[in-house]
């Protein structure tokens, strides 16, 4: 007796690993384009009409404390009473305060910003920090239109601008670094090292280098903080460096004011009403489990999806970042997207939704309005996910 065989026909895949028609996909992208660049024309426009606290937003704080520095009061900076005088005699609302967190590194670039006006100031510092995050996103692909839209589009730019923030020095720190590393270790390290200014942004980037063996790049990084405290102890006195380390500690309970702009774990869990105890624990098995992804990524070679991981980790690895510091992780999702629009296969349904949830991460943090404080982490993670999987990358053309 014969049986007959019935083939049977392929099962549809679930809906978020449909491909994407490469037509559609441009017009998504086109679509989403449109408005972060949109939304990154209005924060000019804010910033050059100088709306309500907008017109310098917290750079008048970071100028206030440049201008101590210049005049040989960098000591203030680590004296919130002295220094919140300070703010105020220079035009700060008096219900304002920001306090000064940053290393003593930091005032060794305020303090040439401290002897020009506040516009100038203002003007020369995100100024010449754009274009050094526009050289690093576009270094070796100047000549990929992809890359310069997505730098021009993407909302991190635009809050960083707003806000008046270090995102784009701290973006073209960490990201020039991390294409630098294999081919100028030296000038990688220096990156590296000057990103130190904000220390809780480079969590994850030993982690990298050490597993790629890239140990030029940690000698030339440890070099540079060497050599950026000495000249900031010579510059301001050794004494401040006791002084930050007293004013951190005191600083390190004041996280609650900001959590609704941060886009990490810690704060995610602390919104959600989980004791700080708790939230840091959750925080620390989180930091635990990225670092182990990022060194896996990284052993064989800081390649992109090292990189990327890296740049996205950050916000998981770490407690304490906001979405104006979030222009680094720009250059994962633009990096993901050309990656996979060079691929032999289009992008899926969920990669394209994930890209998109974390490009209008950092304004959807501001539009909320503190709702949903909890999920902020959420498309960070998505996209962590994303890009963690061999398949997003291993296709890409080189």
């Amino acid at each position: 007796m014969q049986h007959e065989t019935i083939a049977q026909a392929p099962r549809a895949p679930v809906f978020w690993r449909r491909p994407i028609d490469p037509h559609h996909l441009r017009l998504a992208i086109t679509v989403l384009a449109a408005l972060g660049a949109t939304y990154v024309v209005m924060c000019v426009k804010t910033l050059v009409a100088g709306e309500a606290m907008y017109g310098f937003a917290d750079f008048h704080a970071l100028w206030v404390s440049g201008v101590l520095a210049h005049d040989g009061d960098a000591l203030i900076n680590y004296d919130d009473v002295a220094l919140h005088a300070e703010q105020v005699a220079r035009g700060i609302d008096a219900h304002r305060f920001n306090p000064f967190p940053y290393p003593p590194t930091f005032l060794l670039l305020l303090s040439p910003l401290g002897a020009l006006s506040l516009p100038w100031a203002f003007t020369a510092f995100m100024g010449a920090s754009a274009a050094l995050y526009l050289a690093a996103m576009t270094l070796g692909r100047v000549g990929d239109w992809r890359w310069w839209v997505g730098v021009a589009a993407a909302p991190a730019g635009g809050i960083a601008l707003v806000s008046g923030q270090s995102g784009f020095l701290s973006g073209a720190l960490a990201v020039g670094g991390l294409r630098l590393a294999t081919r100028w270790p030296v000038l990688s390290g220096v990156c590296f090292g000057l990103l130190a200014f904000k220390p809780q942004l480079g969590l994850l980037i030993p982690v990298a280098l050490a597993a790629a063996g890239l140990w030029r790049v940690i000698l030339s990084a440890a070099a540079t903080i060497v050599a950026c405290v000495a000249l900031s102890s010579l510059a301001f006195g050794w004494e401040i460096w006791p002084a930050w380390v007293h004013q951190m500690a005191a600083y390190a309970g004041g996280y609650d004011v900001a959590l609704h702009l941060m886009p990490t774990i810690f704060a995610g869990a602390r919104q959600a009403g989980a004791p700080e105890g708790a939230a840091m624990a959750v925080q620390a098995v989180a930091t635990l489990i990225v670092a182990v992804v990022v060194w896996r990524a990284a052993r064989g070679g800081l390649g992109e999806q090292a990189a990327a991981l890296t740049l996205v980790g950050t916000f998981l690895a770490t407690p304490h970042a906001l979405n104006y510091d979030m222009p680094m992780m720009t250059a994962a999702i633009v990096g993901f997207i050309v990656a996979r629009s060079d691929a032999d296969e289009p992008m899926r349904l969920g990669e394209t939704i994930v890209a998109a949830l974390a490009f209008l991460c950092p304004f959807a943090i501001l539009a909320l309005h503190s709702r949903l404080t909890w999920l902020y982490w959420a498309p960070v993670a998505l996209l962590f996910t994303v890009l963690a999987r061999p398949d997003a990358w291993r296709r890409a053309a080189p």
